[in-house]
């Protein structure tokens, strides 16, 4: 059975990123001239993850997103929570890149596309969801070398939670596919970058990450963290303004001014930060 961890979510993230360098480190080079029909993309990734992998998908477009659902026999490793870096079933992660192969694929040869792409992958024994999220400008700028590959793959919203609606579930049943906005697409982004960023290489032995959430309502990015400091890293690091760097980075990268505001709720010391735009706007991005 597997355990559950809180730390479960800002865990699986770091490994997530090996499966979203499918969709940008997948053989291309070059330009890419537009052979497919918007209308088409749905029925295009279809049939090739079935032609060319022998993978059953359900695609679903709304206005502004396309929706891929792959019912799975599994995900987890079975080592996963013994071995630190196993998450994934290797076999199931070969079957996720491919998946995610056929998506950028698709969508680069389109000669017009949705906003947005959402994958989910479901274990429909165990119900367990595993969703990624992409800008699908993101992935034409990677393409077309306007933004390098590792800064591309941290643009991707990662998702990983216990589902039991998923059990059995071989049609996407359980999920209801909706139109994603870049507000809220941003305000996981963000809440996913400053976790992330405590689990790099150079900061993980000296802090640990409990939590990072974002959501935006009215008008206002909300996020709050629980980051601890473990140990006493070379160089000194506040946590606060980490996570306002990277809140001014995306928000600015994304040209993104239609909000009035940000909060930033540190959970360890219940310290809250209000900042309206123009003080987000011109934080030093020093990233």
């Amino acid at each position: 059975m597997m355990k559950s961890k809180p730390s479960l979510k800002i865990l699986v993230k770091s490994a997530l990123l090996l499966v979203s360098a499918a969709i940008i480190l997948s053989g291309c080079s070059g330009k890419i001239e537009p052979t497919y029909k918007e209308k088409d993309i749905p029925y295009l990734i279809k049939k090739i993850c079935k032609e060319e992998y022998n993978l059953d998908v359900t695609t679903q477009r709304t206005n502004a997103t396309i929706w891929i659902y792959a019912p799975l026999n599994k995900i987890l490793s079975k080592d996963y929570g013994i071995k630190e870096d196993k998450i994934f079933d290797e076999e199931i992660m070969d079957k996720m890149r491919n998946i995610i192969t056929t998506i950028g694929r698709v969508l680069i040869s389109s000669d017009n596309t949705p906003d947005f792409f959402v994958f989910l992958a479901s274990d429909i024994k165990l119900g367990i969801d595993y969703t990624m999220i992409g800008n699908v400008l993101d992935i034409k700028k990677s393409y077309a070398d306007f933004i390098p590959w590792t800064e591309a793959n941290r643009r991707f919203v990662n998702k990983f939670k216990l589902s039991p609606e998923s059990i059995g579930d071989t049609s996407g049943f359980h999920f209801v596919p909706s139109d994603i906005k870049l507000e809220d697409f941003l305000s996981e982004q963000i809440a996913q970058r400053i976790g992330s960023r405590f689990q790099d290489e150079e900061l993980k032995s000296y802090f640990k990450v409990d939590k990072s959430e974002g959501k935006f309502s009215d008008g206002i990015f909300s996020f709050e963290y629980s980051v601890t400091q473990t140990a006493k890293p070379k160089k000194p690091i506040d946590i606060k303004n980490e996570a306002l760097k990277i809140i001014s980075y995306c928000l600015k990268t994304y040209e993104f001014t239609n909000f009035s505001g940000v909060t930033l709720m540190d959970l360890n010391t219940r310290h809250k930060l209000d900042l309206n735009k123009k003080a987000v706007l011109t934080q030093p991005l020093g990233l």
